[in-house]
């Protein structure tokens, strides 16, 4: 779904926002249409009335997180610009650190951890692209077991629940069991010549065990080996992006075959897919920029291909209005989870939550058996930029890595109304024209320096 507008409907929106999802005497709204305005709506930013913002944690650049449960204690794994960091999210509304590796780390995009909790694995490539292999057994003190030089792999994931193999986004397999000393297996032993596929940016294993490659086109793949994967079923690329970033099959492990010449339009459980598109450094959504997408699996297992089902871009504002762009690191999607067995109003939906950069959070309910999305909650401060979105099993928690602000808790109440179509469509372009306190800061310091350079002989 795309929502197009003219320059007044979207600066109406912009300033409809403000007034509405500000707390009241905490924000001002421009004195004239194109003006830059000071805007201060608290820590919660602009927030949709069904979503709670409860506190930040502070780590600096965020970047990615892993939830794993060991016995009784949930914990979270948090890759952070400068360190994992590890807490107990038991109760999830008090998280409580437990141990810290101080390690520079860019980018970790999607820390993986073996089921056991024992083994994180980072990754970063910003100069060159490392592996380093973490010992987390004891969570109060991660050791950095060994390190090495990747082949360009921009994620990677545990193989198999040990964390033994890793599967990496090049189509690579790695030995750690070895742990100071990881290595790549020959093209005859890795999942990518086996399966056919040359390149990914993500592999995701869902539920029942199968993973699903976001290459172009997707491939799903069982590897119960981990080093003799075997090709299921793939999808056609019929979306314009960069590439898809991440997807994710909900309620895998419930998915029963159809007898033969059932041809049932309304998809059972496990026959649907989400998917995310990733379009760094596009400023404008249009096209397929920031897009999230469903796909329809039926009969997958007997060789079927997938096929794309419904499209949810963002609003952008137009080049043409002299408005500075919302977008940095791009209008685009970014990291999102799904939480099952909903009640009430979203009954038989999938609510996702999802990291959207400048964009903040953006709450999605995707009927299961028809594919469609409606926005259904938004979370967007002034300045930050979320990359990804964790929803906490079992609860209506949902914690946040940021690039800006580390990570932020938020409450999801799924009883509460959610906002209208226009609230949720002014959402996407809150920050128009606005800035915060650090922004003036920032503003008043640039002006500084261009005077002086301007009187400098």
């Amino acid at each position: 779904m795309r929502v197009s507008s003219t320059k007044s409907v979207l600066l109406t929106a912009a300033a409809t926002l403000v007034a509405v999802f500000a707390p009241a005497g905490s924000a001002q709204s421009p004195s004239s249409h194109g003006a830059a305005a000071y805007v201060d709506p608290g820590p919660g930013g602009f927030t949709s009335s069904n979503v709670s913002y409860v506190a930040s944690i502070p780590t600096g650049a965020g970047v990615s997180a892993r939830v794993v449960t060991v016995g009784a204690q949930r914990r979270l794994y948090v890759s952070s610009a400068h360190s994992l960091v590890i807490y107990d999210i038991t109760n999830p509304g008090l998280p409580l650190p437990l141990g810290v590796l101080p390690i520079y780390n860019w980018e970790n995009e999607d820390i993986a951890v073996s089921k056991d909790g024992a083994t994180t694995i980072l990754t970063e490539f910003e100069s060159e692209f490392y592996l380093h292999v973490v010992d987390t057994s004891n969570p109060r003190l991660p050791i950095l077991k060994g390190s090495k030089i990747l082949d360009g792999s921009h994620t990677v994931e545990c193989a198999d629940a040990h964390c033994n193999y890793l599967f990496a986004s090049t189509g690579a397999t790695w030995d750690i069991r070895d742990q100071s000393n990881p290595k790549p297996l020959p093209d005859a032993q890795s999942w990518g010549p086996q399966v056919g596929v040359r390149s990914s940016h993500n592999i995701h294993q869902d539920a029942a065990g199968y993973w699903i490659a976001d290459s172009k086109p997707m491939v799903m793949f069982s590897a119960k080996n981990p080093l003799h994967p075997k090709r299921i079923a793939n999808g056609t690329a019929s979306i314009d992006t960069q590439y898809q970033h991440n997807n994710v099959r909900p309620a895998a492990a419930s998915y029963q075959p159809r007898r033969k010449g059932d041809t049932s339009k309304a998809l059972r459980p496990g026959e649907l897919l989400m998917a995310e598109t990733e379009t760094n450094f596009a400023p404008q959504c249009d096209g397929g920029n920031g897009s999230f997408t469903t796909w329809s699996m039926v009969g997958w297992d007997r060789g079927q291909s997938m096929h794309q089902m419904h499209v949810l871009r963002p609003v952008t504002g137009s080049p043409l209005d002299g408005n500075a762009e919302v977008n940095a690191l791009g209008c685009s999607g970014h990291w999102f989870t799904v939480r099952e067995n909903n009640k009430g109003q979203y009954a038989g939906k999938y609510l996702v939550a999802g990291g959207w950069y400048e964009h903040g959070t953006r709450f999605l309910s995707v009927d299961a058996k028809s594919g469609s999305i409606r926005q259904v909650g938004f979370f967007q401060p002034v300045r930050g930029s979320a990359s990804a979105a964790y929803w906490i099993a079992g609860t209506d928690y949902v914690y946040v890595v940021d690039y800006q602000r580390g990570i932020d808790i938020l409450r999801f109440d799924a009883t509460a109304a959610p906002p209208t179509v226009a609230q949720t469509n002014a959402s996407w372009l809150a920050k128009l024209n606005v800035f915060d306190a650090v922004g003036s800061t920032e503003q008043f310091l640039c002006r500084q320096v261009m005077h002086e350079e301007s009187a400098t002989p």
